[in-house]
């Protein structure tokens, strides 16, 4: 479903490809009830953050948000001259910091100027993390202390002296992707939803999402409700790769077989509306589909395998389409089914070309964690008030 809105001209939320200043991530603490429940995982999440946090400086400056617990562990994993581009450590008291900063960290956005958005003041867009309405403990609103996550915005914000913009809404970055041009794609379980918004109705969101981040046009795909924890973000969903384009996360062969999947009807649901609409700038939108990987040919330890085949778990994160783009590279993932792997690649290389350099990384943990590389990072545009 598509709705189209007057943007306001005060901000603006700029492409993933436009150039950014820097990209931060977080190393996990240790005091999180999923590292005491499963004490192998804090190393296995830690070396793959590490894993993209590398990566992603081959192309840019990296922020790292650490827990000063664990600060001399990342300067020794981080010294200097160990990548192309610095990673500077950002120091917390976060015992139970998560490292899902897609969604935690502020929603960057440019206070436009008389020249255009890149003339303008960079800002944050704090939009009230509640823990993915409010699955988990979020007592604490302002400081993370060693209790929660709530106020990780607005310390990041003070403590880089980034302009905090305040919002009525409550949401994660992971539930917002843009095309730099107005338009805005989301699925309505993630945000048009009580355990965020109560109370708000559709108009009201899109009101303040054009106030905050200049969106004009707005394509509502319904996505899935209360199957896993964010509720279906769009970021493992669907993705702009450039005006006009988009990239579809198709289900699996595997799953595709389960004639009750809640998976493929949400993916049958969104062709349907992508297939029909135009984004702000009146293009009809070219879909780029790309399969998932089928469970069983990943390999992973046989105990949570049988878990997620019984449903005792939730559906793992495993999907192409929570890549990052980073100035001249994208960083995709690799989960272990050689054949879905190799497929997912050539499609990303033959959509980009010589675009951008695709660098991969292995993933296991994060997917099994509910996440990937773009829930995992939030970048900074480059605008005139911030330098790399």
């Amino acid at each position: 479903m598509a709705h189209i809105r007057l943007a306001s001209q005060a901000f603006h939320r700029p492409a993933e490809w436009v150039r950014h200043a820097r990209t931060i991530l977080a190393w996990p603490g240790g005091e999180t009830v999923y590292y005491k429940e499963f004490p192998g995982a804090l190393a296995s999440a830690t070396k793959e953050v590490s894993a993209i946090a590398a990566a992603v400086a081959h192309f840019e400056p990296v922020t790292l948000v650490v827990d000063r617990t664990r600060l001399e562990e990342a300067r020794r994993r981080f010294a200097p001259g160990t990548t192309r581009h610095q990673v500077s450590l950002h120091p917390i008291d976060g015992k139970q910091l998560d490292l899902w900063m897609r969604d935690i960290a502020p929603t960057f956005t440019v206070k436009k100027g008389h020249n255009g958005p890149s003339s303008g003041v960079l800002c944050g867009v704090d939009f009230n993390f509640n823990g993915w309405g409010n699955k988990f403990r979020t007592e604490t609103s302002v400081g993370l202390g060693t209790e929660t996550c709530v106020g990780l915005a607005r310390t990041l914000l003070d403590d880089l002296k980034i302009e905090r913009i305040e919002s009525s809404l409550v949401t994660e970055g992971g539930a917002i992707e843009v095309d730099g041009e107005g338009t805005m794609v989301a699925t309505e379980s993630s945000i048009i939803n009580d355990n965020r918004n109560p109370g708000m109705s559709r108009g009201d969101i899109e009101a303040e999402f054009a106030r905050t981040l200049g969106i004009e046009k707005f394509i509502w795909i319904p996505g899935v409700n209360g199957v896993e924890v964010t509720d279906c973000h769009i970021d493992a969903f669907v993705r702009f790769a450039r005006p006009g384009v988009v990239l579809l996360s198709k289900p699996s062969s595997e799953e595709s077989r389960n004639a009750n999947s809640v998976w493929v009807r949400a993916y049958k649901e969104a062709v349907d509306v992508l297939s029909g609409t135009k984004d702000a700038k009146g293009r009809s939108l070219e879909v780029i589909e790309i399969s998932e990987p089928n469970v069983s040919e990943v390999a992973m330890d046989e105990e949570f395998l049988k878990a997620i085949e019984s449903s005792e778990l939730p559906p793992p994160a495993f999907n192409y389409a929570n890549y990052l783009m980073v100035n001249g590279g994208l960083i995709f993932p690799q989960f272990g089914d050689r054949r879905s792997d190799a497929a997912a690649l050539e499609t990303v290389q033959r959509l980009f070309g010589s675009e951008r350099d695709v660098v991969t990384v292995p993933l296991q943990e994060l997917p099994l964690m509910g996440g990937g590389i773009h829930c995992a990072t939030q970048q900074i545009p480059l605008s005139t008030s911030v330098s790399p």
